[in-house]
């Protein structure tokens, strides 16, 4: 490029800049939502507003304008998409005031939505003190490269005054580099913005935080709109935040202990409608609980908010509560229900947890566990050493406080990630020297039902680490067990564990589709079925009976291999012909599995008959077995005619074997015929008379 083009174009960018002023605050990002955002900064000359946005700090391919000369500059972005990170400059018509790879945001996550999410909270910080700064840069190297999804402000934002000059000197110019255009600001504020305790501040609300601060009023961040920036709510993924006002008077008249006035009413109205969210947090100025630089035991607003106020939060479900004003850090355990001083505190009745909750491997530190709607309790936390100091006072530290620090000042890291949250207290030296841990949904018994060669993933309820009882060392693990398993999984400091039983349903043993019974001409019984599928079966049963439900085993059928095929079996009861005739017998297969299950068949009946295998034709003489069955001694053979016929007799066993032959006369006189030593058994007995048969069946006991 020659030299006097680029001096041209250095001389038109300085008066282009020139015509837009000079960038003198911001900029600073508020009111995120996952579609949306609010962008501010201040120019010393008025101009238009430009926006330019992009996901690329080389690529801000939006632009977004407001044409009306203004020094307070406000610009909403809509039509973002949720858990984007954006690049952006701020400036207006004439040119760029500031863009470069720091001027990032990143929009809110759906409401509702389970993350890992961060959000800073700063209490009584714009003092513009070595404190103030050091909390700030600790903060900073704590979070890393890890994003601050957010930052609440526990008032006193700028001492001592709350004046525009000292948000200026005391906030802006402390945080404009790192905070403030990175992460949207939260604010509430405290007795020093209303004018350091202005009764007249406190009716009108004419102070500069609702001229430098945008609230979302109107419910477009999420929760309940409330129609005022003195007090509001919103959402953060799966986090619901309510900032309050604990200085101002809503309507001239009330405060927020007073429980009939708008702003309570308008909190049980938001708690009410987000009973569905995992965690609540609600913060504001003037703490219930201190014996910091201020004393909840004789300061007129604390004492009413403990004695009026926070009971309500505690029925509703609050879970954890941040306030500042006490230049102090003080974190209770998970406590409720003591509305009295610091003398009353009694762990026995008002501590929920005596856990530290630290959940960092030393005695009693385990998290607080709220499982279900039921588990009350709530951490109280005082964090009013952004920036100022003071002495605590007499009785410190207060009774239902854990740990407490009056010497070093401090700000707060809150984690959240999932069903886990992680409160730290990083201190100005850089320590994390406080910490507790919260966790809901966890220590949970579960059961699985599956299908052989199933697989099936079981996932930890908690967040940390994992030690399951096969050694995995992962969250989650997927497991294929042959028969019923209980899996458990503990975390590292053996505080929270999950059992899973896993059922596993195995097949039947066989699936019939198919079973009948029939009888021949001689009384065997064959009985057929078919399978359409067999699993670890160890054979087939059959039985029978004369007299259900009492059935016998009379055989076994042997099995197949393992299949999903049809398979057809057979079975004769050879036992059949010898059993009484003129009966009704049941039979059934039984399917017995090696693991001890039965299936069984319908029962099929039959009636077994007194069998005649063959009759000559015009035969006119009948014969007559009696008794039968009967011993062979008393078994004897008559016709059933008067007349006498000479007979030739022929006895044979059940396998066709010749066992005897006679001749003898027959006539109507029953006689004995059998041989002698004829042992028990089914046996048949030809008779020929005349060149003419007859074949009767013999049952022998």
């Amino acid at each position: 490029m020659k030299p006097y083009l680029f001096t041209f174009l250095l001389v038109f960018a300085m008066i282009a800049t020139r015509g837009q002023g000079v960038l003198l605050r911001g900029p600073y990002l508020q009111v995120a939502t996952p579609t949306s955002i609010v962008i501010r900064w201040r120019t010393d000359k008025p101009s238009g507003s430009v926006v330019k946005i992009g996901t690329s700090a080389q690529s801000l391919d939006r632009i977004i304008a407001d044409n009306t000369a203004t020094t307070e500059h406000e610009v909403k972005i809509t039509g973002l998409l949720a858990e984007t990170r954006y690049y952006y400059s701020v400036g207006s018509q004439s040119g760029v005031l500031q863009a470069d790879e720091q001027n990032y945001f990143q929009t809110a996550a759906v409401a509702g939505k389970a993350g890992k999410y961060r959000f800073g909270v700063i209490g009584d910080c714009g003092n513009s003190s070595a404190t103030q700064q050091a909390v700030r840069d600790k903060m900073t190297e704590y979070l890393g490269n890890n994003y601050m999804n957010a930052w609440l402000l526990l008032g006193d934002n700028a001492y001592s005054f709350g004046r525009d000059a000292e948000y200026q000197s005391n906030f802006f110019a402390h945080y404009k580099d790192n905070f403030l255009k990175k992460s949207p600001l939260f604010p509430s504020p405290g007795n020093h913005d209303y004018d350091n305790d202005n009764p007249a501040r406190q009716d009108d609300h004419r102070v500069p935080y609702y001229d430098i601060f945008t609230m979302p009023a109107e419910g477009e961040a999420g929760g309940e709109p409330s129609g005022t920036e003195a007090y509001y709510s919103f959402d953060y993924g799966n986090v619901h935040f309510l900032s309050l006002d604990s200085y101002g008077r809503e309507d001239n008249a009330t405060r927020l202990y007073d429980t009939l006035g708008r702003q309570v009413q308008w909190i049980k109205k938001d708690l009410a409608a987000n009973k569905n969210k995992d965690w609540v947090v609600a913060y504001w100025h003037h703490p219930p609980y201190s014996k910091g630089s201020r004393e909840s035991d004789g300061d007129p607003e604390m004492t009413a908010i403990r004695q009026n106020f926070i009971r309500i939060l505690e029925r509703l479900g609050v879970d954890l509560i941040l306030c500042g004003h006490s230049h102090v850090y003080e974190r209770s355990r998970l406590m409720g229900g003591h509305y009295g001083h610091s003398s009353t505190f009694d762990p026995a009745k008002h501590v929920v947890s005596s856990s530290s909750a630290r959940y960092d491997g030393s005695d009693n530190s385990c998290p607080y566990i709220k499982n279900t709607p039921q588990n009350r309790g709530t951490v109280y936390v005082v964090a009013g050493s952004g920036g100022q100091l003071g002495a605590p006072k007499a009785g410190f530290p207060h009774k239902a406080m854990y740990y407490s620090d009056a010497e070093r000042g401090g700000g707060l890291i809150l984690e959240v990630e999932s069903n886990r949250l992680d409160l730290k207290w990083i201190a100005a030296d850089g320590l994390v020297r406080d910490q507790f841990t919260m966790e809901k949904g966890v220590n949970k018994e579960t059961t699985y039902a599956i299908a052989l060669d199933e697989d099936v993933e079981l996932k930890a309820s908690f967040i940390g680490d994992y030690i399951w009882n096969d050694g995995s060392k992962t969250r989650t693990i997927t497991v294929q067990p042959a028969e019923n398993a209980d899996y458990v999984v503990k975390d590292g400091q053996n505080c929270i564990q999950d059992v899973f039983h896993v059922e596993v349903a195995r097949p039947l043993p066989a699936e019939f589709v198919s079973f009948d019974a029939k009888k021949d001409d001689k009384n065997l019984v064959t009985l057929s079925w078919s399978t359409i599928s067999e699993f670890d079966l160890a054979y087939f049963a059959i039985q029978r009976s004369a007299a259900p439900p009492n059935f016998t085993e009379v055989g076994r059928a042997a099995i197949k291999p393992n299949s999903t095929a049809r398979k057809d079996y057979t079975y004769t009861d050879t036992q059949s012909a010898s059993l009484p005739v003129d009966t009704q017998y049941y039979y059934r297969i039984v399917a017995a599995g090696n693991d001890g299950r039965l299936l069984y068949t319908p029962i099929r009946g039959i009636t077994l008959r007194e069998v005649v295998l063959a009759t000559e034709p015009g035969m006119t003489v009948d014969v007559e077995i009696i008794p039968n069955p009967s011993p062979a001694s008393q078994m004897q053979i008559r016709t059933t005619g008067h007349a006498l016929q000479r007979a030739d007799l022929t006895l044979t066993d059940i396998s066709g074997r010749t066992l005897d032959t006679r001749e003898m006369t027959l006539g109507p006189t029953a006689a004995p015929f059998l041989p002698g030593q004829l042992s028990a058994g089914i046996y048949f007995l030809k008779v020929n008379v005349n060149g003419r048969s007859v074949v009767k069946k013999l049952a022998i006991h």
